[in-house]
């Protein structure tokens, strides 16, 4: 019963610090270098590898909250952004469903590579329909003027309605944002893998 509890609180701990890391690195990104890119779910990846969705989405759900409350502080209100989980499950679900099986992505480098890449663009298709139709209803009701904000609404227009181009503007930006950030997480739980292994742990 001790162990149990001991690697609950372990787990716990790894989650809240991950979802505390994936908002600061999200803000760096975003306000501070104001790159198009989200980069919120890095360390949420990381957790995925490591202990599975549940907690991945977990994080998540302390990155959201902490960026909800922040936004509640500074512009008086959330904007809907709590309905980014969706997307955020969404994400995890997908990732998950090719990542699920450990050994297969310990076969060869080619292989994990390969199964990685394309959980990213699955995982990052379905997020675009989802945060796009979120954009779609929660349009002009957004007061924050993003980077990413603005190359998404690029394609609003005569050629494209703002359904089509929540959509579309997303492809480019989210793909290489699946990419990066599921690699990135990948990276992170090898080495905190292995940090737990020279711990005696798991």
């Amino acid at each position: 019963m001790e162990e149990k509890t001991k690697n609950f609180l372990k787990i716990s701990l790894v989650v809240i610090s991950a979802g505390i890391l994936d908002f600061l690195t999200e803000t760096f990104f975003q306000e501070g270098l104001h790159v198009p890119f989200f980069f919120d779910m890095i360390f949420a990846m990381a957790v995925l590898f490591v202990y599975g969705p549940i907690e991945s989405m977990l994080v998540y759900i302390v990155n959201v909250t902490i960026v909800c409350i922040r936004m509640k502080c500074v512009y008086g209100s959330t904007d809907f952004v709590y309905l980014y989980s969706l997307s955020a499950l969404a994400i995890i679900l997908v990732t998950w469903l090719f990542v699920r099986k450990k050994d297969k992505l310990k076969k060869s480098v080619n292989f994990t590579f390969l199964y990685i890449l394309t959980a990213s663009v699955c995982a990052a298709l379905c997020c675009c329909v989802i945060s796009g139709l979120i954009n779609f209803f929660a349009y002009n009701m957004n007061a924050r003027s993003l980077d990413v904000e603005k190359i998404i609404f690029a394609f609003t227009g005569d050629q494209f309605g703002v359904l089509a181009s929540s959509i579309l503007g997303r492809i480019p930006i989210t793909v290489l944002d699946r990419i990066i950030t599921t690699f990135a997480g990948f990276g992170l739980s090898i080495l905190y893998t292995k940090h737990l292994s020279r711990g005696g742990q798991r």
